[in-house]
């Protein structure tokens, strides 16, 4: 293989590499705390069975801020946890651009309840239905 061939191979790897990134990357922590809001929406369900929840955040100290609550009737997960991910993944960059520090706590897991319809998480870490912005 020649340089120049060598060269156009390695450039649109590059390309293509670029490409594949997720979109989310252009995006801020805040949007990214909407989209999740308005995915989970109002967590209805109609069973407990129906509600979940997923760990949030990176705490400098580690593990999670919280846990965000959720509704598996309405919410797909997997979107949702490619949100997480990237919202996880900002805010571990923001962390440590900014050089927090955060308590050595460990966030414990919420019990759920279902309250008019939508599932709620109870306790200081659960992040209920519309939280994210505003915990963020």
């Amino acid at each position: 293989m020649d340089l120049s061939t060598f060269t156009l191979v390695l450039f649109s790897t590059t390309l293509l590499l670029f490409s594949c990134a997720s979109t989310n990357q252009d995006k801020t922590i805040e949007q990214i705390a909407d989209e999740i809001d308005e995915l989970v929406g109002n967590a209805e369900a109609d069973t407990i069975e129906q509600c979940a929840f997923m760990p949030i955040g990176v705490k400098p100290a580690g593990g999670p801020w919280g846990y965000l609550v959720y509704s598996t009737k309405d919410t797909d997960r997997t979107e949702l946890e490619d949100l997480v991910n990237d919202y996880n993944e900002l805010d571990a960059e923001r962390n440590q651009e900014s050089d927090a520090f955060s308590t050595a706590d460990f966030a414990t897991e919420p019990s759920l309840k279902i309250q008019d319809g939508s599932c709620i998480g109870e306790g200081q870490y659960a992040w209920n239905p519309g939280e994210v912005r505003e915990n963020t």
